[in-house]
């Protein structure tokens, strides 16, 4: 889902350049060249068409690659110094865009190399202008705004982070919530699809979780829960997804696993439980349902068998798996 998000964040940023390219640096091509300024004209054609290739390629792609927005902005800094070379000191604004733009099309480290590598190739336009005063008013404008891009960038990587967490991960347990639950089955049914790889649901529910909150309040269940969801941190393979589905309700995705072999991990999920978490009348259980991916099935079906089986395991006495029907 924040995949998703982001790639088509940066595949806005590929357009929002090109057009910009277009506009703000098209029709200096025409001016150069009616001016005789052959040379810059093909240059700023360069940039244009570089920026237009890449908007192309990406929409032919649907995202934009790493690879394209390394080629974007290494492409564009190095169009920006050469404009700079080539015309007199005066044109060192371009490079001012420039620096911004590589804050947005790479992650706040790369561009703040890229940028100080940018800065020391002007160095030598800075010291073009005769003055000391002059040459160090220039670099240091350069180095201030990439120093506030930087700071920008960064603390907007953080936040963006930050919010993904909490957009994604249930505050009680630390678990995966539903959201990120339903990215993740959208995902292993593709995969199923294109490349026929395995995937297995484990649903699991608390055993009499009510009484324990009418009982001893929800502050006890609470810590209930916390325990559930540090087990199954620990408890899982790398490959592995939980998530806490509501109330006393969880979902493990077992990836290129097939049911026999969750059955399995379900069991031992089921023991650990009954052995180690305590509950304030002595250890507490579950009921397990588990069900794997089958051709041309939704998300939602495929959870649906799951959901089934655990309810089937509530109705056998609870404290068992069950398993769904292929």
């Amino acid at each position: 889902m924040f995949d998703n998000s982001t790639k088509k964040f940066q595949l806005g940023l590929v357009y929002l350049f090109a057009i910009l390219a277009v506009l703000g640096i098209g029709p200096f091509v025409y001016l150069r060249y009616a001016q005789g300024e052959i040379t810059h004209a093909l240059l700023d054609l360069a940039i244009v068409g570089a920026a237009v290739s890449s908007a192309l390629y990406s929409r032919w792609r649907g995202e934009a690659t790493p690879a394209i927005l390394n080629f974007a902005a290494f492409f564009y800094t190095a169009g920006a110094l050469t404009v700079v070379h080539l015309n007199t000191p005066i044109f060192v604004f371009w490079i001012f865009p420039t620096i911004l733009a590589n804050f947005f099309l790479l992650r706040p480290t790369r561009a703040i190399v890229l940028n100080i590598i940018a800065i020391a190739f002007v160095i030598p336009v800075a010291l073009r202008l005769g003055k000391t005063l002059d040459s160090f008013a220039m670099i240091s404008s350069l180095v201030i705004g990439s120093v506030m891009a930087y700071l920008f960038a960064y603390l907007t990587e953080q936040q963006r982070i930050r919010l993904e967490i909490f957009a994604s991960q249930d505050p009680l347990t630390m678990l995966g919530n539903r959201r990120l639950m339903d990215e993740e089955l959208r995902l292993c049914v593709e995969d199923f699809t294109r490349y026929q790889m395995p995937a297995t649901l484990i649903v699991f529910d608390l055993d009499k979780f009510k009484a324990i909150n009418d009982k001893f309040g929800h502050n006890v269940g609470d810590q209930l829960l916390i325990d559930i969801g540090s087990l199954l941190t620990t408890r899982l393979r790398k490959t592995d997804r939980a998530f806490r589905f509501g109330g006393e309700e969880f979902v493990l995705l077992a990836r290129n696993t097939k049911l026999e072999e969750a059955a399995v991990i379900a069991e031992q999920i089921r023991i650990q439980i009954a052995t180690h978490i305590q509950g304030p009348d002595g250890s507490i259980s579950a009921s397990f349902g588990c069900a794997s991916i089958q051709a041309e099935e939704t998300r939602e079906q495929w959870f649906v068998r799951a959901d089934r089986a655990m309810y089937q395991a509530k109705e056998q006495g609870r404290n068992c798996v069950v398993l769904a029907n292929e």
